[in-house]
């Protein structure tokens, strides 16, 4: 039976014998697999085949070093399960988002890369509270990955009620939420009363997490629902994320006036 593509991701790294933060140039090293920066016009990342030899592309115009990160994990994962065996994969900006993607391959890659670089078993260890953007900011540094995948994987390992959402053009792209987040994340429009939309009118986010009304962010909930919204810009790319969490009893937060 084939396995999982987290289950591949850590037997390659415990053939590797590695443990904590991954050098994703060292284990292309490792690999026998030369990953070049090239100015590639329509791709985030390519693994072909030639001569029997694997090699990496990546865009050298990526704005973030932990997205090439990512990018190359996910062209390990390619490269790596018996399954993806072919000549080229040429793989988009949308293949490498997460949960935007509609390829099994990428869907596939990219779970791979998230288990690669950030081992849910250590991540575990690391999660001793309600998760917040400073944690998330702190693992996304140790790890050397991207502050998206990281929150990404905080949400779907913890046992709070959290959800992450990325918006863009004042819409929402996606939504993750974990096992306990008891409400549905609206899709669409951002709504006014979230602290999101400021940036898309040209406004500066908070610096502090906020309370918001939960109806702002979901749906079928009472007006008396509070959410904590903790957003961040990602101006490079036009981009905002946010995470909601269910308020606890010593929570202080700012409120929207």
């Amino acid at each position: 039976m084939a396995l999982s593509p987290s289950q591949y991701a850590r037997n390659l790294r415990f053939q590797l014998s590695l443990s904590g933060p991954v050098d994703v140039m060292a284990v292309a090293h490792t690999l026998s697999v030369p990953v070049y920066e090239e100015e590639l016009d329509r791709f985030e990342g390519c693994l072909l085949w030639v001569g029997g030899n694997a090699r990496i592309l990546v865009r050298a115009s990526i704005p973030y070093e932990t997205r090439k990160n990512f990018t190359i994990a996910h062209e390990f994962g390619h490269f790596y399960m018996p399954h993806h065996k072919r000549n080229t994969f040429s793989c988009t900006a949308e293949d490498i988002a997460r949960y935007c993607g509609d390829s099994v391959y990428e869907n596939e890659a990219n779970e791979f890369a998230a288990e690669f670089l950030l081992p849910r078993s250590e991540l575990e260890k690391q999660l001793v509270s309600t998760p917040d953007i400073a944690v998330i900011r702190e693992i996304s540094a140790q790890y050397g990955t991207s502050l998206t995948s990281t929150a990404i994987r905080v949400v779907e390992t913890t046992c709070e009620p959290v959800a992450v959402v990325l918006s863009e053009a004042s819409k929402v792209r996606w939504v993750v939420r974990s096992r306990s987040f008891p409400f549905r994340v609206k899709t669409g429009v951002l709504h006014e009363w979230t602290y999101a939309i400021d940036y898309f009118s040209g406004k500066e986010l908070p610096g502090d997490p906020q309370h918001v009304v939960a109806t702002a962010w979901c749906d079928g909930v009472s007006r008396e629902n509070l959410l904590i919204e903790e957003s961040v810009a990602f101006g490079r790319l036009g981009m905002v994320m946010t995470l909601l969490r269910v308020p606890a009893d010593d929570d202080v937060c700012g409120n929207r006036s």
